[in-house]
């Protein structure tokens, strides 16, 4: 599933989604139980992640808008350097066997989605500074 979602207020809902879906008590109303609540904010936060990744490489302006995440992944070492960049892989990678179901395995511990909220807000602030001092090969010589 291509990320085709930027901006800030994409990813501040996205966050706030993962919260509210992670605070929800077990006396919730509605159809979800708490591993579905976990799995559901698992995807808000791999999502938001994607759009933060997204807006630091400014897709459209890289035209990198088309190409699946792995690759814009690839490229994030370019424009955010290679230590941040490992890091957002190694936490996507995680994010998205959490949101994986298989019958024979159990999903992501609420802690561990806790634990992966931290992680995405924390690569999401590092991502909006990387951002800042991004200078694309295309606009380098103007």
């Amino acid at each position: 599933m291509p990320a085709t979602r930027t901006g800030v207020d994409t990813v501040t809902a996205l966050l706030a989604t993962a919260d509210a879906l992670l605070t929800e008590g077990p006396d919730a109303d509605g159809p979800l139980t708490p591993a579905g609540r976990a799995r559901g904010a698992a995807y808000a936060l791999r999502i938001a992640l994607e759009a933060a990744v997204d807006a630091t490489l400014t897709a459209e302006a890289a035209g990198l808008g088309a190409i699946s995440m792995r690759a814009k992944l690839l490229c994030l070492r370019h424009y955010a350097g290679p230590a941040l960049a490992h890091r957002v892989n190694a936490l996507w990678n995680r994010l998205s066997e959490g949101c994986k179901y298989h019958h024979d395995e159990i999903g992501p511990r609420h802690a561990q989605v806790h634990a992966w909220q931290a992680a995405v807000g924390t690569l999401v602030a590092e991502l909006a500074v990387a951002r800042v001092g991004v200078a694309f090969p295309q606009q380098a010589g103007t």
